[in-house]
């Protein structure tokens, strides 16, 4: 079960204009942004709190690809979280969380390196960005998630499962065929970001995420019972 998230006295932080909800869902809906963002945070709560080391402290968390802050504003309600940081290559998004949200947030660019420490932070999560980049990007960042994480830091992700690709029909046999045989397919879905696909298997994630990081668990479909979600330990 997730951990659950605590509730405080103080008002419910902001919800971000309907154009920056959108470039996040399929919808505008405020309600919605509000209930995949809470039950993705108890997902990942309840991750963290199934590996993390009960002697250790976790402090410095970073949302990587936090967008309008849909999980961010939702992640200071967790006892362990005291100093939370978001990047993003939206620099709309981010003005609006620095505005409007608990944190520091910072705008990166499409590629590393990100103007942040080495062995900075205790956990880095990343949900719904591995969804959505091409391999060289991908490892490209994944190297960079290892260099900011501080020895024995937690990196929590979201994936889609190659059983994900039932939705999109337009793959073509040797697609299909390519993620049958590698665990790994991008799948470019043209504008805007978020209409690219992204398929792992856990066999793909393993033989290449675990050059840099040890898997800790692995829960299918375990972000909003849609994304597989993983958790890794930095070697």
């Amino acid at each position: 079960m997730p951990l659950p998230i605590s509730s405080t006295d103080s008002p419910p932080p902001p919800t971000p204009p309907p154009r920056l909800r959108r470039r996040v869902s399929n919808s505008s809906s405020r309600k919605e942004f509000i209930a995949i963002g809470r039950d993705a945070a108890g997902d990942i709560a309840g991750i963290f709190e199934a590996v993390r080391v009960q002697t250790c402290e976790y402090p410095r968390w970073l949302d990587f690809g936090c967008g309008p802050g849909r999980v961010s504003r939702h992640l200071m309600q967790l006892g362990e979280v005291r100093e939370l940081w978001g990047v993003d290559v939206d620099a709309d998004a981010i003005a609006w969380c620095r505005a409007s949200l608990p944190g520091h947030y910072r705008v990166i660019g499409p590629a590393p390196p990100m103007p942040l420490a080495t062995g900075f932070f205790d956990v880095v999560l990343a949900s719904s960005v591995f969804t959505h980049l091409d391999e060289a990007r991908q490892l490209g960042w994944i190297a960079e998630l290892h260099r900011v994480l501080r020895p024995g830091g937690l990196l929590i992700a979201s994936t889609h499962a190659p059983s994900l690709s039932a939705f999109r029909p337009d793959l073509s046999t040797k697609d299909r065929d390519e993620l049958e045989r590698r665990g790994f397919l991008f799948a470019p879905g043209g504008k805007p970001f978020s209409s690219n696909s992204t398929f792992h298997s856990r066999d793909y994630l393993v033989t290449t995420w675990g050059r840099l990081f040890g898997l800790e668990r692995y829960l299918q479909y375990g972000l909003n019972r849609h994304q597989d979600l993983s958790a890794w330990r930095k070697w």
